[in-house]
């Protein structure tokens, strides 16, 4: 294999493992068009990541280790000439040297572009990701936790892991399944807390305001059966990754108990050659390889609909 050939082995290696990682329902959703430097840096900024509704606060400036060595730095040099001007030359001589050592070490510690860039990304990247446990109803939490354990299912199926399925080609699809999901869910709750706000006192049904009302919840609605279908397709190419998975465990329990074929061959022959024997022989053999093209075909449907799940052309001609 040359060099070429190792960095792709590397990459998909990378990617079946990445797949293959369990989620949970609260775990923090990014935008697979990200770059991965960014959604590193999402994954690690905790708690500063910033709710997908609401103001966006100021892009922040990252406290950083120069500050406290350059305060220092010009206490030092405070104290040094302080030191100078009552006459304690001595003094004033360490602390203007402690001063100077001081300076290089304030330089030395300021933060990288990236260190800056990583501190920014929650709020430069600000809805280019979800965090479910703030951003989703509660009333569609319940739809959003299928979602997960659909992909849940997927990524942990043996047939992916061992790329009888497609396995780079579901981890693509996957985070982009789950994204449009996620993105879909917190736009319809932030339209729904704007509602509320807007409304304020005044009941929905109010002849005022009531036709207005209606016609955005109709559009809500559209939004939410579009999630729903959505996530459907996640189940159904689940469920058949679930079939193509016990399929291929039986192949692999059939393929073993055909090898000792041979084994029982040899017990029969001890019985005499009858019809009977040739014919049971004849039937196992027969057996297995129902079993085997079965689990083939239900491999080969799952790849199909790996496959139709795929966003042509980056996206669904029929997005919310």
């Amino acid at each position: 294999m040359d060099g070429a050939d190792a960095d792709i082995a590397r990459q998909e290696d990378e990617t079946v493992r990445l797949v293959a990682t369990a989620l949970k329902s609260a775990t923090v959703v990014v935008d697979p068009d990200l770059p991965k430097e960014m959604q590193d840096a999402l994954a690690r900024s905790g708690g500063k990541l910033v709710p997908y509704q609401g103001p966006v606060p100021a892009v922040p400036t990252p406290t950083s280790r120069i500050h406290g060595c350059a305060v220092l730095a010009w206490l030092f040099l405070g104290l040094a000439i302080l030191s100078g001007a009552v006459g304690n030359l001595a003094f004033a001589f360490v602390m203007l040297t402690v001063a100077a050592a001081s300076f290089p070490l304030a330089l030395a510690n300021r933060p990288s572009g990236e260190e800056i860039a990583a501190a920014q990304v929650p709020v430069t990247q600000h809805r280019r990701y979800v965090v479910p446990s703030t951003d989703i109803d509660a009333e569609h939490w319940e739809l959003w936790e299928r979602a997960v354990d659909a992909r849940n299912r997927i990524a942990g199926a043996s047939v992916v892991s061992a790329g009888q399925i497609d396995s780079v080609q579901v981890a693509e699809v996957l985070p982009e399944r789950l994204w449009d999901i996620a993105e879909r869910l917190a736009r319809l709750a932030e339209v729904r807390a704007r509602h509320r706000e807007i409304l304020g006192d005044v009941t929905p049904d109010d002849p005022d305001v009531a036709p207005i009302v209606s016609r955005q919840r109709q559009a809500q609605e559209l939004v939410l059966s579009d999630v729903l279908r959505r996530v459907g397709d996640l189940e159904n190419f689940a469920d058949l990754v679930d079939a193509a998975d016990k399929a291929a465990r039986k192949e692999s329990i059939v393929r073993e108990l055909h090898a000792l074929d041979d084994t029982h061959a040899d017990l029969l022959a001890g019985i005499g050659d009858t019809a009977a024997d040739a014919e049971l022989a004849h039937r196992l053999a027969d057996d297995a390889t129902a079993v085997i093209e079965q689990a083939g075909q239900a491999i080969k449907q799952a790849n199909d609909a790996a496959l139709s799940l795929a966003l042509p052309n980056g996206g669904d001609s029929d997005d919310a």
